[in-house]
């Protein structure tokens, strides 16, 4: 399936890696300062699933009850932070659950606007500024890292946090070191804090998020203005040796009812690798293909054409599966990855979309992701 799930983006897609600023203290001038949408922030990459050896997922979810003070942004001193100092006095803050929206919590009042500016009346900000009324909601919880995270780092790896989505800028700190800085909050956003972390015993997570920014001024559509971190929270690590993204193409030939499996792979550390293996498995773990190769910074699959595979359509969504597995120098597993793929193509052939060759009339709505209870804070269940 062309642009496959693993190749989907945990930032945004086409923003060069050197428009993201990096800094080691927090700036209030980024709020409105409309060049400036992410300090620190990790470079897109896949959402690929991998694991440390055959089975640990080295992820560690931070949803659920957080403390939170909401003020005005004038009174927030963002620069020296000492609300984010890990010894901080927070008794006074009230309780929020992540994810929600600081709305539906009872922290803001809700805004419904269309193409007005929910500021519109009230205050005449000329743009990139924002209105003085801008609420600050400062969020902070304490956590100690799971074993597979402690682990990976005791062993030379990596640990970033990610924030799924968020309204609509937010600073974060982890033990008082400032870590990053983001706006597009409807795209996560990934900042490694390895070096702000505490191995063993207690972090204190804190995190500025204000309801505007130079960002609102792209808000002027019919839509509830919410705000607060409204999805998931979560810590993830990734080993000395990572497979850090994933491209997969996988197309299909409906004349030959053959597939083809091209993939192209990142491998961070490359030399403390020694090989790479992949192999391709249909939904009854017969193994189709598979392949072996030296361990490089790229690693390229190219599977030629694949007989008798069976396509994807939302008729019959068959999926294969796709193992990679990068073992080390002597010979234990590092990391392993697992991604279900569908063989499809989609094509326009004189006006007409067809995928696989036969015709396809797409039917459905344009819907918010909203709920009258949780707002864009929706569960799967929701959806």
């Amino acid at each position: 399936m062309a642009a496959q799930e693993a190749a989907q983006s945990q930032q945004t897609q086409g923003v060069p890696e050197s428009r993201i600023l990096q800094a080691r203290q927090a700036n209030a001038s980024w709020l409105t300062d409309p060049t400036v949408f992410a300090v620190n922030r990790k470079p897109a990459h896949s959402n690929h699933r991998y694991f440390l050896g055959e089975a640990t997922e080295p992820k560690q979810n931070l949803d659920g009850v957080w403390k939170v003070n909401v003020t005005q942004a004038a009174s927030i001193d963002v620069e020296n932070a000492p609300f984010a100092a890990a010894d901080f006095n927070d008794a006074g803050f009230g309780a929020i659950n992540v994810p929600e929206h600081l709305q539906m919590a009872g922290y803001l009042k809700n805004k419904y606007v269309n193409v007005q500016y929910p500021w519109d009346g009230h205050e005449d900000p000329q743009e990139p500024n924002v209105p003085e009324n801008n609420h600050v909601a400062i969020y902070r919880r304490s956590f100690t890292l799971d074993r597979p995270l402690a682990a990976t780092l005791e062993n030379g790896g990596t640990v970033s946090i990610t924030f799924h989505g968020m309204a609509t800028a937010i600073y974060v700190w982890v033990n008082g070191t400032f870590v990053g800085y983001g706006e597009d909050g409807f795209t996560p956003n990934e900042f490694d804090i390895t070096e702000a972390l505490n191995v063993d015993g207690d972090n204190v997570l804190t995190v500025a998020c204000y309801e505007y920014a130079s960002a609102s001024w792209l808000e002027d559509q019919d839509f509830w203005r919410l705000h607060g971190l409204f999805r998931s929270v979560e810590l993830a690590a990734q080993p000395r040796v990572h497979v850090e993204t994933v491209q997969i193409e996988a197309d299909y030939n409906p004349s030959m009812a053959a597939g083809t499996l091209n993939a192209a792979l990142q491998l961070r550390n490359a030399n403390d690798a020694a090989t790479v293996k992949a192999k391709l498995r249909d939904a009854n773990g017969t193994v189709v293909w598979e392949s072996t190769q030296c361990a490089n910074e790229t690693i390229t699959l190219n599977s030629g054409a694949l007989k008798n595979i069976a396509p994807w359509s939302a008729e019959e969504p068959t999926l294969y599966e796709l193992t990679v597995l990068v073992v080390g120098h002597d010979g234990p597993l590092v990391e392993k990855i697992v991604q279900r793929i569908g063989f499809r193509t989609f094509r326009i052939e004189d006006g007409i979309m067809k995928l696989n060759g036969k015709r396809v009339v797409f039917k459905g709505a344009d819907r918010h992701e909203f709920d009258a209870k949780r707002g864009r804070a929706i569960t799967r269940q929701d959806m």
